[in-house]
């Protein structure tokens, strides 16, 4: 799963992570101990019986707190996720 992340100037955290093929309400996002972590799945398609899963940290915060996921903001479109992870 490839990422990349930077702070903004509000001090917000954006970051964007590629997950093909994985719709917008078959992934999760969690801030535990200021570790950012992505989870999504890829249904099967045609020549790829299993589907694909991917899971991975893409962040790591200043400070090890823990956030709401209702408060990160997600986007997601064509594969693409962005995060936008509030000033804690």
């Amino acid at each position: 799963m490839a990422y990349e992340s930077k702070q903004l100037p509000d001090g917000k955290l954006y970051v964007r992570v590629d997950m093909p093929g994985v719709p917008s309400d078959n992934f999760t996002v969690s801030v535990t101990n200021g570790r950012v972590k992505v989870t999504g799945e890829a249904p099967a398609v045609g020549h790829d019986s299993s589907g694909r899963f991917y899971s991975g940290d893409v962040a790591m915060l200043s400070t090890p707190v823990d956030i709401p996921s209702h408060r990160i903001k997600t986007i997601t479109k064509n594969g693409v996720t962005g995060l936008l992870i509030p000033p804690f």
